[in-house]
């Protein structure tokens, strides 16, 4: 038996969210209940953490000028 869920977002935020994760908000509710239901976790991944996005953001920034190129694994130099 199926159930039927409504829920009302702006037509914008939902551009949005395709645009950021190339998926419909459906497909994305789709997964999220098939990992729940097959035994996933639900957890933040540590990826897009502040810390993390601010250390990439200081490789990018150290990439762009030259600096520091031997410090980071992210970067290989030959």
């Amino acid at each position: 038996m199926t159930e039927t869920i409504n829920f009302a977002f702006e037509r914008e935020d939902l551009k949005e969210f395709k645009e950021k994760t190339g998926m419909s908000l459906t497909d994305c509710v789709k997964i999220l209940m098939n990992s729940v239901k097959y035994g996933g976790k639900l957890e933040f991944d540590t990826f897009w953490s502040e810390e993390n996005i601010s250390e990439l953001k200081k490789i990018a920034e150290d990439a762009k000028h030259g600096r520091n190129m031997h410090k980071h694994d992210l970067i290989e130099v030959d």
